[in-house]
C-alpha cells in the first residue's frame, strides 16, 4: 500500500472585502450588499465598513474639533439616532418618546440576547402603566443614556436634568412605601423593581459611592420578607425580581471588601436561599445569559473572607464548597432554545465560561495558597472573551470578567488588547462605570508598564474611596 498522506484541513479564505459581521465571525462572505447571504440566513445585522473620506488640511492653524464616532460604533443602538435625538416639545409626547426608546434601544443595549420573557419589558413595562414610581425609573434610565448619545449640548443638559428629576420622584415614591421600622413595604414588588433599576442607573452614571450597596441591602431585606410566603415567593414576578437581584448581588459580592461596613451589614442580613437560586429549566436571562446559577455562587464568595477566629475551619469549608461548585457547574445547551441563533448561543457559552473563570479568580484571591492559579484563570478568561466578536449583545455583560481577568494581566500586548476592548464596549453602550474600570486598571497596570510590580485593584479602590457596580 502506498504511504498515506496526512490529512490537511481546508479553511475558507478570509475575504478582506466582505462584511464586518462575517469577518468578525471568520466566515467567508459572498460580498452581496446590502445584506450578504450568511447574515440573511442567520438573521444577523450585516455591517459594512463605511467609505473613507480624504480630508484636506485646513490652511488655518487653529485646531479642528474631533469628528464624532460613526454609527458603526453604536452597536445595538444602530437605528437612526436622529429619530431618538429629536425630542418632542410636549411633555406627554416626550414621555412616550422616552418609553419607546427604553423598549427599542435601551433594553437591547443592556441585554445579552433578545428574549420574549425579559423582565425589562414583560414585567416592568406593564407595571409602568400602573405605578408612577416604575414609570419614573424607566424615564430616568432612558433620558440618562440618551443624554450620552445626543450630539446637541443643550439637549444633553435637558435630558440629564430630566433624568435627575425622575430619579428624585423615584426616591419620593420609595420613601412613601418603605417603612423605617423595617416592616414589609407597600407595593413590595414594584419597590424591588424600582430599586434595582436605580442600581442600574448608578452604573450608567458611574457613581462611585456605596449608595448602591445600601440599595441592594434594602432589596435583600424585602426579598427575605417575601420568602416567608412561599405562595407568592414562587410566582413568576418574584422569580424575575430575584433574577435581577442575583445579577447585581454578584457584583456586590466583589465590592463587599471595599467598604467593610457595608460588607459586614451585607453578610449579616443576606438570606442564602435568596443569594443562591435553585437551578431550574434553562432560560436565557437578559443580564446573565445562561449563568444565572453561577451568579448565585459568586454571591457566596464574600462569606469566605468573613472567617471567625473561633471557627477557622468554617471559612476553609466554605472555600472548598464554592470551588467545587464552580468547577463542577454544568449549564444546559442554549443551541436548541427558540429564538436563539447559533452565533448568539456560541457567545453565551463563551460568556458563561469567562464568568466561571472570573469567579474562580475572585475566590482564589481570598487564599494565599491558591493565588498561583490566578494567572492561568485570567489567561483562559481572556481567551473565551476574545471569542465574543465586537458588537455582540453578550458584550453588555462582559464587564465583570474583563475587570477581574484584566487586573491580573502582566503582558503589555494583552493589556493593550484588554484596554482596547473596554473602549469599544464603552463606545457602544455609554455606561460610565466602564470609564471607572478603565481608570482603575490604568492605575493597576501603570507600574507594570514602567517595569515595576502591578498594584492590587482593591488597594486602588480603597485608596480612592471608590465603590461601583460592574453591572
Amino acid at each position: 500500500m502506498g504511504e498515506q498522506k496526512p490529512r490537511q484541513r481546508k479553511f475558507a479564505p478570509r475575504s478582506r472585502q466582505g462584511c464586518l459581521t462575517c469577518r468578525a465571525r471568520r466566515k467567508r462572505c459572498d460580498g452581496k450588499r446590502p445584506d450578504c447571504q450568511n447574515c440573511t440566513r442567520l438573521n444577523l445585522v450585516c455591517e459594512w465598513q463605511s467609505q473613507r473620506q480624504i480630508v484636506h488640511e485646513s490652511s488655518s492653524s487653529s485646531p479642528q474639533p474631533s469628528p464624532l464616532p460613526s454609527d458603526s460604533l453604536i452597536g445595538p443602538l444602530r437605528s437612526s439616532m436622529d429619530l431618538w435625538d429629536d425630542l418632542p416639545k410636549d411633555e406627554a409626547a416626550e414621555r412616550k418618546h422616552l418609553l419607546r426608546y427604553y423598549v427599542e434601544a435601551f433594553v437591547p443595549s443592556v441585554s445579552v440576547a433578545t428574549t420574549p420573557s425579559s423582565f425589562y419589558t414583560s414585567l416592568y413595562i406593564p407595571w409602568a402603566f400602573e405605578s408612577t414610581g416604575m414609570l419614573d425609573a424607566i424615564m430616568a434610565l432612558s433620558s440618562a443614556q440618551l443624554a450620552r448619545r445626543t450630539s446637541n449640548t443643550d439637549r444633553a443638559l435637558h435630558l440629564r436634568s430630566l433624568s435627575a428629576k425622575h430619579q428624585r420622584k423615584c426616591h419620593a415614591f420609595l420613601a412613601d412605601r418603605v417603612p423605617r421600622n423595617g416592616g414589609p413595604p407597600r407595593d413590595a414588588y414594584q419597590v424591588i423593581g424600582i430599586i434595582l433599576l436605580l442600581v442600574g442607573l448608578e452604573a450608567l452614571n458611574g457613581e462611585k459611592s456605596t449608595r448602591w450597596l445600601s440599595q441592594m441591602k434594602c432589596v435583600r431585606g424585602i426579598l427575605g420578607l417575601l420568602s416567608r410566603d412561599q405562595n407568592t415567593f414562587n410566582s413568576w414576578e418574584v422569580d424575575s425580581l430575584r433574577r435581577h437581584f442575583t445579577y447585581h448581588n454578584a457584583m456586590a459580592s466583589l465590592m463587599a471588601k471595599v467598604s467593610k461596613r457595608d460588607a459586614q451589614s451585607s453578610a449579616e442580613s443576606c438570606d442564602m436561599s435568596v443569594a443562591c437560586p435553585p437551578e431550574g429549566p434553562l432560560t436565557v436571562d437578559p443580564l446573565m445569559g445562561i449563568s444565572y446559577y453561577l451568579c448565585g455562587l459568586i454571591s457566596r464568595i464574600q462569606y469566605v473572607t468573613s472567617a471567625s477566629p473561633a471557627f477557622p475551619a468554617i471559612s476553609e469549608a466554605a472555600f472548598n464548597s464554592i470551588e467545587r461548585d464552580l468547577q463542577e457547574w454544568r449549564y444546559g445547551s442554549p443551541f436548541d432554545l427558540p429564538g436563539v441563533d447559533l452565533p448568539i448561543a456560541l457567545d453565551l457559552v463563551a460568556l458563561a465560561e469567562s464568568y466561571r473563570l472570573a469567579a474562580l479568580i475572585q475566590l482564589y484571591r481570598t487564599s494565599e495558597t491558591h493565588k498561583s492559579l490566578i494567572p492561568s484563570c485570567a489567561s483562559r478568561a481572556m481567551e473565551f472573551m476574545s471569542r465574543i466578536p465586537p458588537g455582540s449583545p453578550a458584550e453588555s455583560s462582559m464587564l465583570y470578567p474583563i475587570f477581574l481577568a484584566g487586573a491580573e494581566l502582566n503582558d503589555e500586548p494583552e493589556i493593550s488588547k484588554c484596554f482596547k476592548r473596554l473602549a469599544e464596549i464603552q463606545a457602544r453602550n455609554r455606561y460610565e462605570n466602564i470609564i471607572n474600570v478603565q481608570k482603575v486598571l490604568e492605575e493597576v497596570w501603570r507600574p507594570v508598564l514602567n517595569g515595576a510590580q502591578k498594584r492590587d485593584w482593591e488597594d486602588v479602590l480603597q485608596e480612592w474611596g471608590w465603590s461601583f457596580t460592574l453591572g
